[in-house]
């Protein structure tokens, strides 16, 4: 461990420095803007960082989020801040000082560069008593002892720890800083709220549940009482982003899991209940005049599908679900989803009216039988959202393109496989008018 932790306070000093080590892509305007989801602050952040750093939509919500609670006093702390981009929107918005420790001093020197860019921004006596400190999160003694503090001066832990690669298979203390580990040596100093200490920690989104239940038992043996709230980030792509567990006094005490979907013009939607049962799958395929809808991965995994469901469909409709894992869960219901309500669209990749049934695989020698059905149905675009092989999918998808250029003002469609009885078949969907695929 590092004896003595280096603290570098968060000031304007630091830009020059910063700039060598990971140059600003924008540079500031003379006038600065509010805070927000579609204007973010200029911050030095290195290639690892962009692939890292969680979106700023995601920070600004995350802290809005955290803002709703009843925390105890004291400060943010982040033991492995990264670009101290979370860190810092968790200041900005609670309007309290934090403390971000990096054992690598370029690192600990953009993270206190972007505080202070963040500060610009949305400022006020909070960046005065902040620091990053260069030195080991895991040795706590020290770094409270380097900002010359003492007690239980940390009202929220936020952390997103290294993981290994294989996320399946690897254990919670395989990651880096180990969380029990964190956890023990934290805990000295960690202010409890009504709810108890506010912990915040990111976790990798293919995260068994056994792992889960894992992190559960691990934190509910400290604090048996505190409520816990699971929440996934989607971008969309058919994949999780992110999972967080978020305990004690930041959890939300009215819902146990929470979905954030970042949209990609920056607009986030939050989607929050109790988990439900698994989804049961019912193989029926469908018919003709039903309706087919491509949901986000985070909606099953989060268990929020009956909750979702509830909003997007008529009381009186009928659904099932033909196929609940992988990228791409599939409704099957007698009614439109309610798709002009962005909270419900939010939730969905495709949704469509289920118009023709193929029973010959989509590739490039077969496409004159699959545009039989396309053009009784009128379309001019149609996206395969099916298994394919991926070397295979481009080209079939370009030949079909070029195929339906003849239909300009056609409607927008959808290909999806599902096994039936006689095997996989294909069904056509036609789109609603008006809607965007994701």
């Amino acid at each position: 461990m590092l004896s003595s932790p280096t603290p570098i306070a968060l000031s304007p000093d630091l830009y020059g420095h910063a700039e060598v080590v990971a140059p600003l892509d924008n540079p500031p305007e003379d006038s600065l803007r509010a805070m927000s989801s579609s204007n973010p602050p200029p911050l030095h952040l290195t290639a690892d960082m962009r692939r890292l750093s969680t979106p700023w939509p995601i920070c600004l919500m995350r802290a809005e989020q955290l803002a709703e609670r009843r925390l105890a006093e004291g400060k943010v702390l982040d033991p492995a801040c990264g670009s101290g981009m979370q860190l810092f929107a968790y200041c900005a918005r609670l309007r309290r000082p934090g403390i971000g420790i990096e054992i690598d001093s370029d690192a600990a020197l953009l993270a206190a560069a972007n505080g202070r860019r963040i500060a610009d921004v949305h400022g006020d006596t909070w960046v005065d008593d902040s620091n990053v400190l260069v030195g080991d999160g895991l040795d706590a003694a020290a770094a409270i002892a380097s900002v010359r503090a003492n007690g239980r001066i940390i009202s929220v832990l936020h952390v997103d720890p290294a993981r290994p690669r294989d996320a399946q298979r690897h254990s919670l203390d395989e990651m880096e800083p180990p969380l029990s580990r964190l956890l023990s040596v934290w805990s000295p100093y960690l202010a409890e709220g009504p709810a108890g200490p506010g912990l915040i920690i990111d976790l990798s989104p293919r995260l068994s549940e056994e792992h889960m239940l894992e992190v559960e038992q691990l934190l509910h043996s400290s604090w048996p009482d505190a409520p816990l709230t699971w929440e996934w980030v989607s971008t969309g792509h058919g994949r999780i982003d992110r999972l967080t567990v978020w305990f004690g006094s930041a959890a939300d005490p009215r819902c146990d899991a929470r979905i954030l979907r970042l949209l990609a013009n920056g607009e986030v939607y939050c989607l929050g209940g109790s988990s439900d049962c698994p989804v049961a799958e019912i193989g029926v395929p469908p018919r003709e005049g039903e309706w087919l809808t491509i949901v986000d991965t985070a909606l099953v995994a989060a268990g929020l599908h009956d909750e979702w469901i509830e909003r997007a469909l008529p009381r009186k409709s009928e659904h099932r679900w033909l196929r609940s894992e992988g990228r791409r869960p599939l409704l099957l219901s007698s009614a439109e989803p309610r798709m002009h309500d962005p909270e419900v669209d939010a939730f969905v990749a495709s949704t469509g009216k289920v118009v023709g049934r193929v029973k010959r695989p989509p590739t490039v020698a077969n496409i004159d039988s699959l545009l039989v059905t396309i053009r009784s149905a009128y379309l001019s675009k149609l996206t395969l959202r099916c298994s394919l092989d991926p070397d295979e999918q481009p080209n079939i998808q370009r030949e079909l393109d070029r195929a339906m250029r003849i239909y300009p003002r056609g409607r927008r469609g959808f290909l999806v496989d599902l096994p039936t009885d006689d095997g996989i078949n294909w069904f056509v969907c036609v789109e609603p008018d008006g809607s965007t695929s994701r």
